[in-house]
């Protein structure tokens, strides 16, 4: 009885333990789990994505990667900051950008859709988006929205 109540308490703690860490897995040749925490930036060059952690960079070529995703408590947590919400504003079917840059809005896939040079009071028709979850990014504003 004491080895199955042992057992018990091992996989409860086990499971509250692993809960407490979200990762970026990537599968190539292997499989790796970095902490998201440790993670500053990812980059795609030259053939190649790039994972800048606070303890080095790990290089995996893109012709390898079978899978990446991220472990995370709430795969669809990304907000905007109150500051984002005047520069980017989706209502009615319609982006209004308050700023000049270039304008990229990804599918929930992670796949580029949609990409403009816009100007400060452009008015973007998303009409010819299918209805879905978007991540729109201009310079370092990005915001979720659902179509």
């Amino acid at each position: 009885m004491k080895h199955l109540l042992a057992a018990i308490l091992l996989m409860a703690s086990t499971t509250m333990w692993a809960d407490k860490y979200n990762f970026l897995t990537i599968s190539s040749t292997g499989e790796d789990f970095i902490s998201l925490p440790t993670i500053q930036k990812i980059t795609f060059a030259d053939g190649n994505c790039v994972v800048t952690t606070t303890t080095g960079d790990y290089t995996y070529p893109l012709s390898e990667i079978k899978k990446m995703y991220f472990s995370v408590d709430d795969p669809t947590a990304i907000e905007a900051l109150p500051n984002e919400e005047k520069n980017l504003q989706y209502k009615d079917g319609v982006l209004k950008v308050d700023g000049d840059g270039m304008l990229r809005i990804y599918g929930s896939n992670g796949a580029l859709v949609q990409m403009a040079n816009v100007k400060k009071g452009a008015n973007i028709s998303l009409s010819n988006l299918k209805s879905g979850l978007y991540i729109v990014n201009m310079g370092d504003k990005t915001i979720k929205l659902t179509k």
